[in-house]
């Protein structure tokens, strides 16, 4: 099975910048933890634009990885609900060739 991607977009402003930080890290240490990656990169030169991916090993474990949490029992990606932050993932799964 190819491996799943969730993509979304995030932008934070002023103080709100410092919570979501640290909140990024509790959810990449918990996706660690059940199995899965969670990455995000700020774009350069315009602090608070981030771009959020979490990856699994296929599609059904990437819905898991966005309905719940094991250590905190509630959604990974989107407990926390930044202003600009597009409501729902985009999906990508693997490209395999031969």
């Amino acid at each position: 099975m190819p491996r799943a991607l969730a993509v979304r977009h995030v932008t934070v402003t002023g103080d709100a910048r410092v919570a979501y930080l640290a909140r990024l890290a509790e959810r990449t240490a918990s996706a660690r933890a059940c199995g899965y990656n969670c990455w995000a990169f700020e774009r350069e030169g315009a602090p608070g634009t981030f771009v959020e991916f979490v990856e699994a090993p296929d599609r059904g474990a990437l819905d898991t990885a966005l309905t719940q949490d094991a250590l905190h029992g509630e959604t990974l990606d989107w407990r926390l609900e930044p202003a600009g932050a597009d409501a729902e993932p985009a999906i990508y799964l693997e490209v395999r060739t031969p």
